[in-house]
């Protein structure tokens, strides 16, 4: 929370539409991709630190950049508080923003997930995480 107002940063009005950002239409995450997701953060250091500001245009136009680069990155916030609302909505707040998958909270540091856009993809760039497919009980029945 932003020490100047009682407001949460997200109840402030950030303006996102500044920073020319197309949030990519995804869908939910399987918990085995999660799961994939998680284990591959574990030896990430985190890439952007918010500290007593809190979150501002600033900060959000950056992890923007990094989760354009990286496509998993770790947030580390110093602020985070539940004192005000509970850690993880908070960290959900934030993965909205960003047009990102809030993936893991641990302590102060926040684990966002965002795969590639189309138009990245039609420039030829590959995504660097390949993701698990989703895998049916029927299937899995099947092949055993």
């Amino acid at each position: 929370m932003d020490k100047r107002n009682k407001e949460p940063w997200w109840q402030q009005g950030v303006d996102l539409s500044l920073l020319s950002w197309n949030p990519v239409p995804f869908a939910e995450l399987t918990g085995k991709q999660r799961g994939y997701l998680k284990s591959l953060a574990h030896k990430l250091s985190p890439v952007v630190r918010i500290g007593q500001e809190g979150v501002t245009a600033a900060v959000i136009s950056e992890i923007r950049k990094q989760l354009l680069h990286h496509e998993l990155i770790k947030v580390k916030w110093l602020g985070l508080s539940g004192e005000d609302s509970p850690k993880k909505e908070q960290a959900a707040n934030l993965a909205r923003a960003v047009g990102a998958h809030f993936i893991q909270l641990v302590g102060q540091v926040v684990v966002l997930y965002r795969a590639p856009d189309a138009g990245a993809l039609a420039e030829g760039r590959s995504p660097k995480i390949l993701l698990p497919e989703h895998c049916s009980r029927s299937s899995v029945k099947e092949s055993a």
